[in-house]
């Protein structure tokens, strides 16, 4: 969302996603409905994605970035990506064209499209093949390693009315049962939308099954089943789509070769537990996306791009591991009840003994609790979503070490540290409050984060010679320190704590608001620094300082904020 919201895009998908009271639990039932004695009892639930209680994890989630998680299916996110391509590329975004060949000539690509049983020929500076794998990994060779064929999963996506049983809180709800299945096997429930909460129109049950499992074929019985695991006999359902799709966990060989590149599901695949897929392929995008402007506008050397597939791929792995964990840990759920695949009656017995009014019964639904709550590595991995960090051309060290990281994913630790996400902090800008993800204009290059001290001053000017010698945009922010007062004042002093720089300092940002560089205390000569610390990042040798590249940007400046 971070990413959407610097590009402007976040505005009516929250307004369209779900509200975070919506998604503010995760709970595992014996069903919804059913009047037995085990029917619609709660087993255990839990605050996912930082809830909205006024807990200290609710308040880690709101301290940390500048806006609240979205929580939006796909068949109503989709629409609203179209609509934004569409207003800001009339004309450009083509529907039913297909890429069917593509040849690297090493000083472009040549591809060869087909529409309307014609083919057409055009001449690109780059390729991204974002095909999911059909057509570009092939060509370039990026093989998609890891376990593949774990499970089928099949989704219902449904449309019924089931505000007489839904809990307003819950993101999803997870069942089990006595009848014995497997983890997969006992299926979860979550709303779709249009409205939120019990309101919800339509709703998505996800069943698994394995691979060599013949019933999964079997369409027409899922309808019964669906019924039979919400104990709602009667329900009325229409089915708006069945749909399988198999649990992988693989990634490429490589995001990259010569001109061309891939993204999203084309260089990764995973279990969707955490969230991480469209996350992960967003942030591909983000960090491509800057690197392709500044080579393709003559600010940078193509090298530059050799970054992605150092930065995204170790990004990928770590996404793709997360998630097939998460996805594996929900074995020991149905293991802690103590169910057993077949075993019926001794199943129903020990499902009775959960919820048994007894010391033993309490003693047994504590350790079954205990032991959900692992699951809380896939509802509020936190550090996943933010703490991800990137070592690179595209970064420059400065000799500190890294935070620690929590091997459970949840605490995120904000950090300056260059190859980590600049830290989300409030800033006073002329009367209004921005981000300091706000800093950086749409159309800068890099911007320089001093105070406004004397010595910030300094690379303030340096930033400006640097913007001419290079002919770039450089944005500068010179927030207030100590006593100062400018025009950038910090907000609440969570920017004193977090910017790990003395007075006179300076960070270097890169367009994707990672930390390109870091200067922890004042240079004796900033400019010279700054400069060839921006000649580092974007491949150029020390005497193309002061020569602008042709196809730079003429009118290149500093945009002081």
């Amino acid at each position: 969302m971070e990413v959407l919201r610097q590009h402007h895009m976040e505005e009516e998908i929250l307004a369209k996603g779900s509200p975070l009271r919506n998604i503010s639990q995760v709970a595992w039932q014996s069903s919804l409905g059913g009047d037995g004695p085990l029917d619609g009892k709660v087993i255990h639930k839990f605050t996912s994605f930082g809830g909205d209680d006024g807990s200290e994890k609710a308040e880690m989630y709101r301290r940390d970035a500048p806006l609240r998680s979205a929580n939006l299916p796909q068949v109503r996110l989709e629409p609203i990506l179209k609509k934004i391509a569409e207003t800001r590329n009339p004309g450009k975004v083509l529907f039913s064209h297909t890429v069917v060949d593509f040849v690297d000539e090493g000083d472009s690509v040549l591809v060869t499209v087909e529409a309307d049983g014609k083919q057409t020929q055009y001449r690109a500076q780059f390729l991204v093949g974002a095909d999911g794998g059909k057509l570009v990994n092939g060509k370039i060779g990026a093989v998609l390693e890891g376990p593949s064929g774990i499970a089928d999963m099949v989704s219902t996506h449904f449309s019924a009315d089931l505000s007489e049983y839904w809990d307003d809180r819950y993101f999803a709800c997870h069942f089990i049962n006595g009848s014995g299945g497997t983890v997969l096997e006992s299926g979860a429930i979550v709303p779709m939308g249009p409205t939120w909460g019990r309101h919800s129109e339509e709703w998505t049950v996800h069943f698994g099954f394995s691979m060599d499992d013949e019933k999964r074929h079997d369409e027409s019985a899922l309808l019964p089943r669906i019924r039979e695991l919400l104990k709602i006999p009667d329900l009325k359902m229409e089915v708006h789509k069945i749909s399988h799709w198999v649990i992988e966990r693989v990634l490429a060989n490589k995001y990259q070769e010569g001109r061309v590149f891939i993204a999203g599901d084309a260089a990764h695949r995973h279990p969707p537990t955490t969230g991480l897929g469209l996350n992960t392929a967003i942030e591909d995008a983000n960090n491509l996306g800057w690197k392709l402007a500044a080579v393709t506008k003559g600010f940078a050397d193509k090298s530059l791009l050799d970054t992605y597939d150092t930065e995204r791929r170790t990004a990928g792995k770590r996404n793709c591991d997360w998630g097939l964990f998460t996805f594996a840990n929900t074995v020991v759920i149905n293991a802690a009840v103590g169910l057993v695949q077949g075993q019926t009656e001794a199943n129903k017995l020990r499902f009775q003994a959960l919820f048994e009014d007894s010391d033993t019964g309490r003693t047994f639904r504590a350790q079954v609790a205990r032991i959900i709550d692992s699951q809380v590595v896939e509802f509020s991995a936190h550090d996943l979503e933010l703490g991800f960090r990137y070592y690179s051309k595209a970064t420059i060290p400065d000799g500190t070490d890294a935070p620690e990281i929590d091997p459970l994913g949840q605490i995120y630790t904000p950090t300056t540290r260059p190859g980590h996400r600049l830290p989300h902090a409030w800033i006073n800008h002329s009367g209004k409050e921005i981000s300091t993800h706000d800093l950086i204009a749409l159309d800068s290059t890099f911007l320089v984060i001093t105070d406004d001290s004397s010595s910030g001053q300094e690379w303030v000017e340096a930033a400006e010679k640097a913007a001419k010698e290079f002919g770039i945009k450089i944005s500068t922010a010179a927030i207030s320190s100590g006593n100062l007062r400018g025009k950038l004042r910090d907000r609440d002093e969570r920017w004193e704590k977090l910017k790990g720089i003395k007075q006179g300092g300076a960070i270097l940002v890169r367009p994707d608001n990672f930390v390109a560089a870091r200067w922890i205390t004042p240079s004796k000569e900033p400019g010279k620094e700054l400069g060839t610390a921006i000649a580092t990042l974007l491949g150029k040798s020390a005497d193309s300082l002061g020569r602008v590249d042709s196809h730079s940007n003429p009118t290149a400046e500093v945009v002081v904020q």
